[in-house]
């Protein structure tokens, strides 16, 4: 097997060196039925022990499932955005790098390596993992950022992290501002403010149109909120369009589709004239013409009474 193929990636969550060797050393050493000791994330002075063991294909769905708090979004994983390890791991059989696995009896939890799992599973391989009961939520927390340091989720991944991140100090009691979530995070604020309005702001179905959701980086994450803003409804409707264009799916190369899909979604509409909400709720729509300065007024009639109405008609009959 060639050396430089790229079967798996490299990771050493762990600061403390193991003996005169770093964990990715140990791991790569690693075959079934070993047993390495190792520190704990948490705790250098704690020793976890690993078993080595293989997964086979058909069991890899039913018997492992991916810790909850993974800032890669499992749902959005697939052929693209393994596409690096795949073609090695599927050849191989399986991975050559171990997963780190949390044995918890009923549940193996992936703490790092769901990216390794995917592959093996649309590769139709074997998963090899470093399994043990000895890890604790303080480590898996820790494996949940370091394991990320081979490819960084995507913007909407990291603000889906960073707003359990916040919903974590709130519950401290703490108001979970930008800053505070950024000196836990070790980024800055602004970043932080980004990726939080690129994932309460872009619905999933839109990043799933993506080749990989690395595709959505600040940039086009900003238009695409900013097409949003200016006719949700338009936007919508163009997502839904998108999902079935042929056009766009035989666009072969991954960076000219997520182009042509970003050009599709955010491009304003020559013929739509620029407007701006000035009030809105659930039955109350005020829209201003940013050209004109005419500004339509939408109710629904589901509060629209009688007496309402003639309080408004009086109102408006002072504009003359």
């Amino acid at each position: 097997m060639a050396t430089k193929r790229k079967n798996d990636t490299r990771l050493d969550p762990f600061a403390t060196a193991v003996g005169n060797s770093s964990l990715d050393a140990l791991l790569e050493q690693a075959s079934a039925g070993d047993v390495i000791r190792m520190p704990a994330p948490s705790d250098p002075t704690r020793e976890i022990t690993l078993v080595c063991k293989v997964i086979a294909h058909a069991d890899i769905e039913s018997s492992t499932t991916v810790y909850g708090k993974n800032r890669r979004v499992q749902a959005l994983l697939n052929e693209k955005s393994v596409s690096d390890i795949l073609p090695a791991i599927s050849e191989d059989g399986r991975n050559q790098h171990p997963a780190l696995l949390w044995d918890q009896g009923n549940t193996n939890l992936v703490l790092a390596g769901s990216r390794r799992r995917k592959a093996c599973i649309l590769g139709n391989a074997d998963y090899l993992v470093l399994s043990s009961p000895d890890f604790t939520d303080q480590d898996a927390k820790i494996l949940a950022v370091s394991s990320d340091q081979y490819i960084a989720p995507s913007l909407w991944e990291l603000g889906q992290a960073y707003q359990q991140t916040k919903n974590d100090l709130i519950e401290q009691g703490k108001k979970g501002s930008y800053r505070e979530i950024a000196a836990i995070e070790g980024v800055s604020h602004t970043a932080i403010a980004d990726a939080i309005k690129a994932y309460e702001q872009i619905p999933a179905d839109v990043i799933s149109l993506y080749p990989t959701a690395n595709h959505v980086g600040r940039e086009v994450a900003k238009k695409l909120v900013s097409a949003k803003e200016r006719d949700e409804q338009a936007f919508n409707a163009l997502v839904s369009e998108l999902h079935t264009d042929n056009e766009i799916n035989a666009i072969t190369s991954d960076d000219k589709r997520a182009m042509a899909i970003t050009k599709r979604l955010t491009t304003e509409p020559s013929t739509v004239a620029k407007r701006e909400a000035v009030f809105e709720n659930n039955f109350i729509n005020v829209q201003r013409n940013l050209k004109s300065g005419d500004v339509s007024i939408k109710i629904d009639n589901k509060v629209l009474t009688d007496k309402r109405l003639e309080q408004l008609t009086k109102l408006l009959s002072a504009f003359n």
